[in-house]
C-alpha cells in the first residue's frame, strides 16, 4: 500500500452550526485557517431599473476561492463492461463524453441509466457555499440527457440540481426551460449552491437563469457528462472544458473553532455536547464534530484507514469513526461506543473495553470486492458487507447516536490514508 501524508489532506471539521465551520490543514505545528471575507453583488441581466439601464454579464466566481483540480479529484463514471476510452477522451483541453441508450450502468450492481460522467470526487461537500464552472456543449441530437449535476439530497431524491437537455432545450430538470437554444454552442456554466441557506443558483454566459430551493442531504459532489434520462436519444454526448470548482471561504476567528476541537502535541481532541445544533443550519442530523477527510475520496480500489484513538471513560452512545457513502444507506461503516464497548453500528461488540486507552484502529474497504474489514491493535474483529454508494470518504471524531451522554469525546493521532496501488 502507498502511504499517503495527511499533510496533504485538506480536512474539514464539522463542528456545531453556532460555530462556523473552518478549513484546516494539518501542518507540522499544528492547524492554520484558511480565511478570507468576500462581499458579492449581483446584478440581473434583466429587466432594465427604472432609470432605464440595462445590466450586462456578472461574474459569478468573485468572492469564491478557486480550487485545485486535476486527475486526482475526479474520475470518470462509464458503463462497466467498455474501457475508458470507449466513452470518454480527454484531447487539447477538451473533455468528451459520450454513451449509448443500450450501454450498461456504470457498476454491475446499479439499477441506474447509461452515463459516462466526470464525477468530482475530491472536494464532496456539505456545508458552505461552493461552485461550478465550465465551459460546455451539446452537438445536435442528443437529447433525453443530463449533462451537469449536483449530487446529493434527501431522501426520496438523489440530486439537488440536474441540468438536462431536451430536443435543444437546457432545462431544470423537465422544466422549466433555461436556454431554448443550447445545440453546438460553447456556453459558460455556473452553478452555485449555498448548503446553509439551502438554495442553488444557475447562470449561462454570466446572466443569472435560474434559482431552486435546495433538497437537503448529507454530502454533495458536482458531475457533468452524459446521464440518460427519459426520452434519450440513442447517442448521448457532451464536452467541456476549463472546469474549475471553488468556495466561499468561512469568515471566522480561531477561537470559534477551539470550542470544540484542539490539536496539541500531535494530538487532534474532539468533543460535542448533546444539547448542541447540527453541523448546519439546514441539517436534520445529530451534533457532531468530526474530522472530513478531503481530497481522497473514492469509488473503486482498496483504501484503509489508520490512526490510534481514544475514548475518555463517560462518553458513549456516539459514533467515533465512519465509513460515510451507501445505498440506500448514508454510511457503509460506524463505529460507536456505548457504556465502554466499540461497536459495529449497534452489535457486535468488537472491544468490549475501550476507554481511557489508546488503541490502533486498522479499517479497509474493498469496493470492488464490496467489503469492510475492522483490526484493533493488529487483530481482526470484524468483516462486514458493503453497502453499495457512488463515493466514499473516512471520517473521525464523535457524531451523537441514539442514548447519547451529555459530553462526548474522542481523540486522534498519526492519522493515515492508503490505498493499494
Amino acid at each position: 500500500m502507498e502511504d499517503i501524508p495527511l499533510d496533504t489532506v485538506q480536512e474539514n471539521l464539522n463542528i456545531p452550526s453556532q460555530h462556523f465551520c473552518v478549513f484546516l490543514r494539518d501542518q507540522k505545528n499544528g492547524f492554520f485557517l484558511s480565511i478570507s471575507s468576500f462581499f458579492l453583488l449581483e446584478l440581473s441581466s434583466t429587466p432594465p431599473d427604472s432609470q432605464g439601464f440595462v445590466f450586462g454579464p456578472v461574474d459569478p466566481t468573485q468572492g469564491f476561492l478557486s480550487l485545485p483540480l486535476n486527475r486526482s479529484y475526479y474520475h470518470i463514471q462509464q458503463p462497466y463492461d467498455v474501457p475508458e476510452d470507449q466513452r470518454y477522451s480527454f484531447i487539447n483541453g477538451v473533455h468528451k463524453c459520450w454513451v449509448y441508450s443500450t450501454d450498461k450502468p456504470h457498476t454491475p450492481t446499479s439499477q441506474t441509466e447509461p452515463r459516462t460522467e466526470i464525477a468530482i470526487q475530491g472536494y464532496n461537500y456539505s456545508p458552505g457555499v461552493w461552485q461550478f464552472e465550465g465551459y460546455g456543449y451539446v452537438p445536435d441530437g442528443t437529447s433525453g440527457v443530463c449533462i451537469m449535476q449536483v449530487f446529493g439530497a434527501s431522501h426520496p431524491h438523489a440530486t439537488t440540481l440536474m441540468l438536462r437537455v431536451y430536443n435543444g432545450s437546457l432545462m431544470y430538470y423537465r422544466g422549466p426551460v433555461l436556454v431554448p437554444h443550447i445545440y453546438n454552442r460553447w456556453f459558460r456554466l455556473n452553478v452555485i449552491h449555498d448548503v446553509d441557506a439551502t438554495k442553488v443558483k444557475v447562470y449561462i454566459d454570466g446572466h443569472l437563469k435560474f434559482e431552486a430551493p435546495g433538497r437537503g442531504g448529507t454530502s454533495h459532489a458536482f458531475k457533468c457528462g452524459v446521464y440518460a434520462q427519459d426520452d434519450d436519444s440513442h447517442c448521448m454526448e457532451s464536452r467541456w472544458k476549463d472546469i474549475k470548482i471553488s468556495r466561499k471561504s468561512p469568515t471566522t476567528s480561531p477561537k470559534s473553532s477551539r470550542q470544540r476541537h484542539s490539536f496539541i502535541n500531535g494530538v487532534h481532541k474532539l468533543w460535542v455536547y448533546n444539547t448542541d445544533k447540527p453541523h448546519s443550519p439546514t441539517s436534520k442530523t445529530r451534533p457532531r464534530t468530526e474530522i472530513r477527510i478531503h481530497g481522497y475520496d473514492y469509488s473503486s480500489g482498496v483504501w484503509q484507514f489508520e490512526a490510534y484513538g481514544y475514548v475518555p471513560r463517560g462518553t458513549s452512545g456516539v459514533c467515533v469513526m465512519q465509513l460515510f457513502g451507501a445505498s440506500p444507506h448514508a454510511t457503509t461503516l460506524m463505529l460507536r461506543v456505548y457504556n465502554g464497548s466499540l461497536t459495529y453500528y449497534r452489535d457486535p461488540v468488537l472491544d468490549p473495553n475501550i476507554y481511557d486507552r489508546w488503541f490502533r484502529l486498522n479499517v479497509i474497504h474493498d469496493v470492488d470486492a464490496s467489503n469492510v474489514t475492522v483490526y484493533i491493535d493488529g487483530v481482526l474483529k470484524h468483516a462486514a458487507h458493503g453497502r453499495g454508494g457512488e463515493f466514499h470518504y473516512f471520517k473521525c471524531g464523535v457524531y451523537a447516536q441514539n442514548n447519547d451522554s451529555y459530553c462526548m469525546e474522542s481523540r486522534w493521532k498519526e492519522i493515515k490514508l492508503l490505498k493499494i496501488m
